[in-house]
């Protein structure tokens, strides 16, 4: 119910105790952050006592390594035979939230992402649905934008002086223009930078439609709540959920 890692190669094994749980059994999860209601279809686990040990093993792929291998990052892959074992399970899965959420969802919405992960999955469970897909309604800000940010935020100068660094390393590397990414944020200071606003300006929607955010993997959930919130203002009668490929690594309370 897991997976291991041969070179860098990450393999799914049903067998396997470490990192995730690839079975349909124990799958979705349900978690809350901050009132939202996140659905994950693979749990993630923390690694068995010996893999813990192997410090080089413990840091692959930030705990999650087949998100890496899916985004080829660090080096990382996987293969056809692991993407089926998945798919397998993903399609049982699904079946599951189905049950669980009889009332369905009217829109799909996936997070602004460099990566086709999150619009794979919400055009397949908008497909499942028979709910609307929408792709654009939300933008990562910009690199420019994080320094608009920064000049308005209310901490000290030295504070200032760090993040407008880490920063400036962003727009080396994507220019001002580039999206703009948290992941090199101390977590005390993201919320200085919402990780994306609205595309267009749309007019308030009054239905009492149902939605469900679709994410890759739920870290802090700081990129869900946000979009919940985004999303609540042009639909401020709308019950909104999330889903994510792969869970947070904290204990989450399960439902099947």
């Amino acid at each position: 119910m897991g997976l291991i890692i041969q070179e860098q190669c990450v393999i799914v094994d049903h067998n396997c105790p470490d990192w995730l749980i690839t079975q349909s059994e124990g799958n979705p999860t349900i978690d809350y952050t901050d009132g939202l209601k996140v659905y994950a279809i693979f749990k993630r686990q923390f690694l068995s006592g010996k893999r813990r040990r192997n410090r080089k093993q413990r840091q692959l792929g930030d705990n999650c390594p087949l998100i890496y291998a899916l985004k080829k990052k660090d080096d990382l892959y996987t293969n056809i035979s692991s993407i089926k074992k998945l798919n397998d399970s993903f399609k049982i899965i699904c079946n599951k939230l189905m049950e669980l959420e009889p009332k369905g969802y009217q829109l799909i919405i996936s997070m602004p992402s460099a990566h086709n992960i999150s619009p794979i999955i919400a055009k397949r469970l908008a497909k499942k649905f028979n709910a609307t897909y929408l792709t654009d309604i939300l933008r990562k800000i910009t690199v420019d934008n994080a320094f608009q940010l920064l000049d308005k935020a209310d901490i000290n100068i030295e504070e200032a002086k760090s993040l407008s660094f880490k920063i400036k390393l962003q727009a080396k590397e994507v220019g001002l223009k580039g999206g703009f990414s948290l992941k090199s944020i101390p977590t005390e200071f993201r919320n200085i930078f919402p990780p994306f606003v609205l595309n267009t300006q749309a007019s308030s929607n009054t239905e009492k439609i149902r939605i469900l955010l679709v994410d890759d993997l739920m870290a802090t959930g700081t990129t869900l709540t946000t979009a919940r919130d985004i999303i609540a203002q042009q639909y401020p009668n709308a019950i909104i959920h999330a889903i994510c490929l792969f869970s947070s690594i904290k204990k989450q309370n399960k439902k099947t």
